[in-house]
């Protein structure tokens, strides 16, 4: 028993000793993890509905699928309030208009004054890319053009995505009115007149904007493959009929294998580019947590410094979330959030 005990003892001394020279090593990853792992819930009250205004779920604006609706919430204190339009995310390939972001989003905004439009989209196990943004596309227009009949204002216009949903906005909100407006929305045929999907301020949170580019940033990061791969589980699977990961699933070719044209086709930076110049009237709020462990943070920074240079300083910003994770909740609290508003308010006034 003795021997035994000695063997047991070496053995735990043996993986404590190994773990303690893993997190040395690795400081920066060990403390991306714990505070993945203990991050606290924000709490949202969903005991009774809200009583602030008018809820329309599920609307559809397009016939093109069952997926293509939208939930709105109009406040009854605000006359012709701005319109804030929320895009979930989920890897393309999950969530949809009442995901956990959407709601912590969606909730503050229309206590705050805002209507609020959470919106579906094809996921990609139903349509590859450009069905997605096509879809955010129009949803902005149809909620533009009815804006009288909902109660809220068609020149106020901001646009959220976290995600997945952070590149569609990004690119809803760079492309221009030839690009991706195709799909037509519910009552656009009896229009006499082109309805814009433009919008004023775009709120960019962990977008995954570089497709295909993740590998060399976590490296720099300090974050192991394994642990990558473990807290990106989820993305896994036969939901992606063979494609090595979602992005790659979203436009059926591996990004790897994609040529710079065919990246260029389908990256934010690359409309921005092409399309934003000083003179533009949008505004970039973004949002990224230093311990995201699913989209690196370098990928908002490089964002951020090319959108600087593009739109000018004062059009652009970042902020960076303590602690936060990918989706973290510490993105969601009231102090995070009012900052959001207050930066909306500059350039869609309000109360």
């Amino acid at each position: 028993m003795k021997k035994a005990g000695k063997i047991i003892g070496i053995i735990l001394l043996c993986v404590v000793s190994v773990a303690a020279v893993l997190v040395l090593t690795h400081l920066r990853a060990a403390r991306m993890v714990f505070w993945n792992w203990v991050t606290p819930k924000v709490k949202i009250d969903t005991a009774s509905e809200w009583q602030g205004g008018e809820t329309y779920l599920k609307v559809p604006y397009s016939d093109v699928s069952e997926s293509d609706y939208l939930d709105l919430y109009v406040p009854s204190d605000v006359e012709n309030p701005p319109l804030y339009v929320v895009v979930h995310g989920g890897g393309f390939i999950a969530n949809d208009s009442q995901s956990r972001q959407a709601q912590l989003m969606y909730a503050y905004f229309r206590d705050h004054g805002f209507a609020v439009a959470t919106i579906n989209y094809r996921l990609a196990q139903e349509a590859a890319f450009p069905a997605c943004l096509q879809d955010v596309k129009a949803s902005v227009r149809f909620l533009r053009a009815n804006a009288d009949k909902y109660g809220y204002d068609a020149d106020r216009i901001a646009i959220f995505g976290e995600s997945a949903g952070g590149y569609l906005a990004c690119m809803a909100a760079f492309t221009d009115e030839d690009e991706f407006n195709d799909l037509p929305f519910i009552g656009e045929d009896g229009l006499t007149e082109p309805v814009s999907a433009a919008v004023q301020v775009l709120v960019n949170y962990y977008g995954a904007v570089e497709p295909g580019k993740k590998t060399a940033d976590f490296d720099e990061s300090g974050l192991p493959d394994v642990i990558y791969e473990v807290a990106n589980s989820w993305l896994k699977g036969d939901v992606l009929e063979g494609y090595p990961d979602c992005e790659s699933f979203l436009y059926r070719k591996d990004t790897s294998e994609m040529t710079d044209e065919e990246k260029d086709a389908v990256t934010p930076a690359w409309y921005a580019e092409k399309n934003l110049d000083k003179d533009s009237d949008l505004h970039v709020w973004t949002a990224h947590g230093n311990c995201d462990m699913t989209v690196p943070i370098q990928q908002s920074e490089r964002l951020t410094e090319m959108l600087k240079g593009i739109l000018g300083e004062d059009k652009v910003t970042l902020e960076i979330v303590d602690k936060a994770g990918h989706a973290g909740e510490r993105m969601y609290t009231d102090e995070e959030l009012a900052k959001v508003e207050a930066y909306m308010r500059q350039y869609l006034g309000g109360k």
